[in-house]
């Protein structure tokens, strides 16, 4: 059986609420603490098996406790069970085909599972049997057995009630135990009896002699009895003697009638009277029934009922019945109406915070885990990229300033030096005055190093302008345009400080003859102008390797560009095509603000078409009702009565149209009877006149007078036939020995017998007189030796005390039965069962560990549960982690609902029952519960963590709001 919706009017915190279950067969309730999981699951208990004694989920403001349960049934289709309180509690079960069932059709489609049943085998959570190891053989077995009996545990509790009742009552070797201190009690008395007995030797001899004084009574009596039957004898026939003769006198008297005299019907004029007195009434009746037989016709022929309605009866009656389910629908309706109007309000404000109109576009938008999941990793990229290009647009920055800063210094310090004429010129001079001095190999030697300088400065210059026509090339090529350009404008700016001319030979014959006329002064000026120039050539070299540093940190930022472009690109065209496969426009790192509230809004739009549907289904049920309605009274369209004014006036026209029929038949049944009295009159009539024929024929009489003639004749015989039969009569209450004797026997022999019995008859009655005093004597005798208590008292005492002992050793002895039937049912449920379950129990264990265990079996020594493992270690199940007992317990307990093969197939309700569970875990066990699934069995599963709800597809999961 599978749960389809739930529609709650009170019950704890929910109040006209209705739930819709998916058509998969294991479905996730989610909703953190006080959400209502635990309301719901004692909700649906409470449908399916009656509300809890507790008044824990009544409502306290009042309103309708109960709700209704629907359900797919494989036998009878879709099945709603309501169920309500007030006074009392109601149950309507409505079947698929419009029936209304009660609790037995209930019991019938859950083949007798009751709420502890279903409890102990359905209903579970991670407490259940975390302390499995703690079980062995018996403990398993009987906790498996009376799982499935009676519920978990309860063969522990009634086993030891018995054993506690038993040894109350008896123990071969204690004092306490009620048998045995009964058992002591009647040994007690038996030996006190004994004693009293032997002290009391002559009460025995008494009762001899009392004995025998009592048959001596009982034979004198007997002859007392004969003696007074004999008196009677003979005063019955004394009596009987006038009769006798009284009779003879009759019979001779009755041969004197003529023959003819006897032939007269008895009681012929009593009979002649009696047949005309019945004849005149019934005349007058008939008469009287044909003048009502004229009225009834006339007043059949105006009722006419109108058979049409009435054919309709059974259709209009059916209806009636349907028409709270009608009610039903429009509450329900209502409901979901509300339901829908906040459902589209909040839709309505989510689209227009996402500035979207198209509702089916958001139906489409995929939402699965693992879309999300891609969605949130790109995002998570896309978020690390932007951040790490924000990283080295500051460093590119830095390094730009900090290379540009290096150019300008480098340019500062070649325009410091001097020109190559200017500088020659000074030389020349210096030259010639060194040489005036003595100091030419010097100058020479100067000269050599600037030479060098300028080729050197000229080869480096080539390399820098090289490495950077290949970089803007490079860049040029990955089409990264804005590297390319600052570095052709580094370049530029490179050329143009260090590309001015050097002078020609032209300008260097056109220089001026060194000055050889100088003073010692002005030669230290010029020297001291070399050397300023030599230090700003030293200083333009350490600002051109500066230059170089700047350039590779530069090369650096922007070999990291491309790094950065080769690793984040990918990040930023994937947030791309999610942007536009979800329409987003706004700001990426938005991108799952966006997506987690076009979820929710997903969310009330499916809430809303399926509102949308369970409404259209509502308003066609009610428009079906009232079609049905309409087509019975057909005004009700036009006049625009209500449905329930219109089902009021066809019971009434039914109503109607019922008495009409009813005064009908009830009129047809008169004249049915009054007929059947007019025939019986007239054949009343008829036999009456008859029978006053045959009177006259029988007395061979030709008229009334003669008939009364006859009669008088005859009655004078009558008369003496009569005394005879009366003498008779009283002959006859005579016992046959009293006719005898009176027969045989004259009246005087009859007295002197009746004075001789008389006489015996007192001689007897005094002899009975002394036998009794003497009797009586003896009686008092014993009565003074039994007050004194002992004989009587004991026996009296004895024989109660061995009914007591009785009746407590069949208490006793029915304990030990019903203990040994257990003990028989358990045996064979460890030896057959058990075996059988723990194989079905492997079979779930297996997938659970992912292979990792193949068995469960039991210990042959101390019949503790055992488990092996795929390479043939064996376990203990305390050795066992707390998870993997876990799995141990769940796959008892799902072998145990299979092994049960209930037909009813009712739903799983698990209470977070995996929370303790890793994803992998989880995920096998997810895998069991499917497999559990496909016969049609439904899986509810509780929870309230997120990690369990991530693991279900959102349409399998219900939320409830805390």
């Amino acid at each position: 059986m599978r749960i389809t919706s739930l529609h709650i009017y009170q019950y704890g915190k929910f109040s006209n609420q209705t739930f819709h279950f998916s058509a998969s067969p294991v479905q996730l309730i989610y909703g953190l603490n006080e959400a209502g999981k635990t309301t719901i699951m004692s909700f649906i208990e409470s449908m399916l098996f009656g509300f809890p004694k507790t008044k824990k989920y009544e409502p306290k403001t009042g309103g309708v406790y109960g709700g209704v349960l629907e359900a797919e049934h494989p036998e009878y289709g879709a099945v709603k069970i309501e169920r309500t309180k007030g006074t009392a509690e109601k149950l309507r079960v409505y079947t698929e085909k419009g029936e209304v069932k009660q609790e037995d059709f209930l019991k019938q489609l859950f083949q007798g599972t009751d709420r502890a049943l279903y409890k102990a085998i359905y209903s579970f959570d991670v407490f259940g049997l975390q302390e499995i190891h703690a079980f062995n053989r018996d403990k398993i077995g009987e906790f498996l057995l009376f799982s499935s009996l009676f519920g978990a545990e309860a063969v522990s509790k009634l086993d030891s009630q018995l054993t506690k009742e038993s040894e109350r009552l008896y123990k071969p070797n204690g004092r306490n135990p009620q048998l045995n201190q009964e058992l002591e009690t009647l040994k007690q008395l038996g030996a006190k009896l004994k004693q009293a007995e032997a002290e009391e030797a002559g009460y025995h001899q008494i009762l001899e002699e009392k004995r025998t004084l009592e048959a001596r009574l009982a034979t004198a009596e007997t002859e007392l009895k004969e003696a007074a039957g004999h008196i009677r004898t003979i005063e019955g026939a004394i009596e009987l003697k006038p009769l006798l003769n009284e009779k003879a006198a009759l019979e001779q008297a009755m041969a004197q009638y003529p023959e003819q005299a006897g032939q007269f019907p008895a009681d012929g004029l009593h009979q002649l009277e009696k047949y005309e007195s019945h004849l005149h009434p019934k005349s007058a009746q008939l008469e009287a029934l044909r003048v009502k037989m004229a009225e009834l016709d006339k007043q059949m022929q105006k009722l006419n009922p109108d058979k049409d309605i009435l054919a309709k009866e059974t259709l209009i009656q059916e209806i009636s019945a349907a028409f709270h389910m009608y009610q039903s629908y429009g509450e329900q309706l209502a409901a979901i109406q509300a339901q829908l109007r906040q459902s589209s309000a909040q839709a309505a404000a989510g689209l227009e915070q996402l500035n979207k109109t198209d509702e089916n576009e958001l139906l489409k938008m995929n939402s699965s885990y693992d879309y999300e999941w891609q969605l949130q990793q790109a995002v998570q990229q896309y978020v690390q990229a932007r951040d790490r290009k924000r990283q080295l647009d500051e460093t590119f920055e830095l390094a730009r300033q900090e290379l540009e800063d290096a150019e300008k210094a480098v340019h500062a310090a070649s325009s410091a030096i001097l020109e190559n004429n200017e500088r020659k010129d000074k030389e020349a001079a210096l030259k010639a005055y060194d040489e005036a001095q003595g100091q030419h190999q010097e100058q020479a030697k100067l000269r050599e190093q600037l030479r060098f300088f300028e080729r050197q400065q000229a080869k480096q210059k080539k390399v820098v302008i090289a490495a950077g026509m290949l970089f803007i090339v490079l860049f040029l090529l990955l089409q990264q345009w804005i590297p390319a350009i600052s570095i052709g404008a580094a370049l530029l700016v490179y050329w143009l400080v260090s590309g001015k001319k050097t002078p020609s030979s032209g300008n260097s014959r056109e220089m001026r003859q060194p000055m050889t006329n100088i003073s010692p002064a002005e030669a230290e000026a010029l020297r001291e102008a070399l050397w300023e120039d030599d230090r700003n050539k030293q200083h333009l070299i350490t600002q051109r390797a500066v230059l170089q540093q700047k350039e590779a940190a530069y090369e650096r930022v922007i070999q990291q560009f491309e790094q950065w472009e080769a690793d984040m690109a990918p990040s930023f065209s994937q947030v791309e095509s999610f942007m536009k496969e979800l329409g987003f426009k706004e700001d990426p790192s938005f991108l799952l603000d966006a997506y987690s509230l076009m979820k929710d809004v997903k969310k009330e739009v499916k809430k809303k078409h399926e509102l949308t549907i369970e409404a259209g289904r509502l308003k066609k049920h009610r428009r079906t009702f009232e079609e049905r309605v309409n087509m019975l009274h057909p005004a009700n369209e036009s006049q625009n009565i209500s449905i329930s004014d219109a089902l009021h006036t066809l019971r009434k026209n039914v109503e109607r149209e019922k008495e009409i029929a009813k005064q009908k038949k009830a009129i047809e049944t008169d004249i049915y009877y009054t007929k059947e009295q007019l025939l019986e009159l007239e054949q009343e009539i008829q036999y009456f006149e008859a029978q006053i024929e045959q009177l006259f024929a029988a007395a061979a009489a030709k008229d009334r007078n003669e008939f009364c003639a006859i009669a008088d004749i005859s009655r004078q015989l009558k008369d003496t036939e009569n005394k005879l039969h009366h003498v008779n009569a009283q002959l006859q209450g005579g016992h046959p020995e009293e006719l005898e004797l009176a027969d045989s026997n004259t009246l005087s022999e009859l007295k002197n017998k009746q004075v001789v019995e008389n006489e015996r008859k007192e001689r007897l009655t005094e002899e009975i007189q002394h036998l009794r005093s003497q009797i009586a004597l003896l009686f008092v005798k014993q009565e003074q030796l039994e007050a004194s208590g002992l004989v009587s008292d004991l026996k009296l005492q004895t024989e109660m005390q061995k009914e007591r002992v009785k009746e407590i050793a069949k208490k006793w002895a029915s304990i030990q039965m019903i203990k040994q039937v257990i003990r028989n049912k358990l045996e064979r449920h460890k030896k057959v069962e058990l075996p059988r379950l723990l194989e079905t129990a492997g079979e779930f264990f297996r997938p659970l560990t992912d292979g990792s265990y193949k068995t469960i079996y039991f210990s042959e020594t101390d019949d503790s549960i055992m488990v092996m493992r795929c390479d043939g270690t064996v376990y203990h199940a305390e050795e066992l982690s707390q998870g993997t007992c876990e799995q141990l317990y769940t796959a008892i307990r799902f072998a145990l609902a299979v092994t049960r093969q209930d037909g009813s197939r009712l739903p799983f309700q698990l209470d977070d029952s995996f929370v303790h569970f890793d994803q992998e875990r989880l995920k096998r066990v997810l895998d069991v519960l499917y497999n559990l699934s496909e016969d049609g069995r439904q899986i509810l599963y509780f929870t309230c963590h997120d990690h369990v709800k991530d693991a279900f597809q959102s349409s399998q999961i219900i939320h409830l709001v805390s």
